[in-house]
C-alpha cells in the first residue's frame, strides 16, 4: 500500500458526508486565540526529536490537533485540548508531552531495515521502535535486534485482529493489491484503520480513493492509530 499521490484534492478529517462540504471541504474547527501559534511552537521545538523539519513538524501539530477536534465535533480548539491530547499521542509525535525525553541512537543497520518500511508509515515505526526500547529497558541504540522485539508485538496484535470475527468492507483489486505490500506483522492493524477510516467517511467500498484519504490524513496528522485502532 503505497503513498497517497500528493495534491489531492478532499477533505482531509474523514467524517460522513454534511450539508454544504465541498469537494476540497476542510471540515476543522476554530482555534481559540493564540492556541495555533503555541501549537506550532511545540511541533517546532520538538522537531529534532520527531526526526522532522520544523515545519513538517508545526504542520504536523496542528493537523493532528484538527483531526481529532473534528472527530469530537468540537467548535474551537482550546489549550487544555492540545495540552491534554499531548499526553494521548505516542512518544515521537510532535505535540506529544513523551518528545524528547529520551535521545536515541540508530545503527546503519537498522536505519537500513527501517528503509524497507512503506514511507507513510516510517515515522511511526520508528517512533514506536524507540518507546518500545526505552518501555522495555533495552537502551538507546536501536539496533535490527531491537527493532524485531516491536514487530513481534505487532505481529501479535495484527494476527488477533485478522483472526477474530469482524464485519470487513469489500476491497477493490486495485486497493487489496496495494494492501498486500504491507509487511505481515501490521497487516491487521492497517485493515482495521482503513475499514474504519472508510466507515468514518461514508465509504461502503474500499477502493483507490479511500486508500489514497487514509494515506494522506496519516501523512498529515503523523497520528496513525488515532486512539482507536490496533498501532501501539
Amino acid at each position: 500500500m503505497d503513498g497517497a499521490a500528493s495534491g489531492r484534492g478532499g477533505c482531509p478529517f474523514p467524517h460522513p458526508p454534511r450539508s454544504g462540504d465541498s469537494a476540497g471541504c476542510p471540515v476543522a474547527p476554530g482555534w481559540e486565540e493564540g492556541t495555533r501559534e503555541q501549537t506550532e511552537r511545540i511541533g517546532r521545538q520538538a522537531a529534532d526529536a520527531s526526526r522532522l523539519s520544523p515545519e513538517r513538524a508545526a504542520q504536523m501539530a496542528v493537523r493532528a490537533a484538527e483531526s481529532r477536534a473534528d472527530a469530537k465535533r468540537l467548535e474551537a480548539i482550546t489549550e487544555l485540548f492540545v495540552r491534554t491530547l499531548g499526553r494521548k499521542l505516542g512518544h515521537g509525535h510532535p505535540l506529544s508531552d513523551r518528545t524528547g525525553m529520551a535521545e536515541f541512537t540508530w545503527t546503519v543497520e537498522a536505519e537500513a531495515r527501517l528503509a524497507e518500511v512503506p514511507e507513510f508509515c516510517r515515522d511511526l515505526t520508528r517512533w514506536r521502535v524507540e518507546w518500545t526500547a526505552h518501555k522495555l529497558g533495552l537502551g538507546t541504540t536501536i539496533t535490527p535486534e531491537v527493532m524485531q522485539v516491536k514487530y513481534e508485538m505487532w505481529g501479535k496484535v495484527s494476527h488477533n485482529i485478522r483472526e477474530r470475527e469482524r464485519e470487513g468492507l469489500p476491497w477493490t483489486d486495485g486497493a487489496l493489491a496495494r494492501f498486500a505490500r504491507i509487511p505481515d506483522f501490521v497487516q491487521g492493524q492497517v485493515l482495521e484503520a482503513v475499514e474504519g477510516n472508510a466507515r468514518a467517511m461514508g465509504a461502503t467500498l474500499v477502493d483507490d480513493a479511500v486508500v489514497d484519504g487514509v494515506i494522506q490524513r496519516w501523512i498529515d496528522t503523523g497520528d496513525f492509530h488515532e486512539g482507536l485502532y490496533g498501532f501501539r
